[in-house]
């Protein structure tokens, strides 16, 4: 399992956050990402990205975390393509579950789409368990699948 740096991301990263973000099947506005990365954001996001541990890397993913009362939502989680499968994503992971139970969160939630298999599979590998299905919640219609985790999260072997 490749070790990426994680690092809060700032309006610095915007350039290498709408990179990885173009690629996705359900890319934000880069307005959003634009206003959630400001210095002076009201919006209680927190971006974190992986970084390759070699000097001028790029990032090779990154994952939002949002807050309801005291359950943290994982809003996206993207790792850029040529970095699948080597770790960064249960690296991202496991830093959101670290930042929210340091944010005093209890649990940390998410939506995964129904066919998305392989990272369902990931948050299962971290302890996440269905709560219950969104029927057509996406803009294509297709189901949600609603997961959450106590935290720490805990890495299944």
């Amino acid at each position: 399992m490749y070790l990426p740096e994680i690092n809060f991301l700032t309006a610095n990263n915007l350039p290498e956050v709408l990179r990885i973000n173009a690629a996705s099947e359900s890319p934000w506005s880069e307005a959003v990402i634009r206003s959630d990365l400001q210095e002076n954001s009201q919006n209680e996001i927190t971006y974190l990205g992986a970084f390759a541990t070699v000097p001028e890397a790029p990032l090779l993913g990154y994952a939002v975390l949002g807050r309801e009362k005291r359950v943290g939502i994982l809003m996206s989680i993207l790792v850029d393509k040529i970095y699948r499968r080597r770790g960064v994503g249960t690296q991202l992971l496991l830093a959101v579950g670290d930042c929210a139970a340091y944010l005093n969160m209890r649990r940390l939630r998410l939506r995964v789409r129904k066919s998305n298999a392989g990272a369902i599979a990931l948050y299962s590998k971290l302890s996440f368990v269905g709560e219950n299905v969104r029927r057509g919640y996406y803009s294509n219609g297709e189901d949600a699948i609603v997961m959450s985790a106590g935290l720490p999260l805990k890495l299944k072997s």
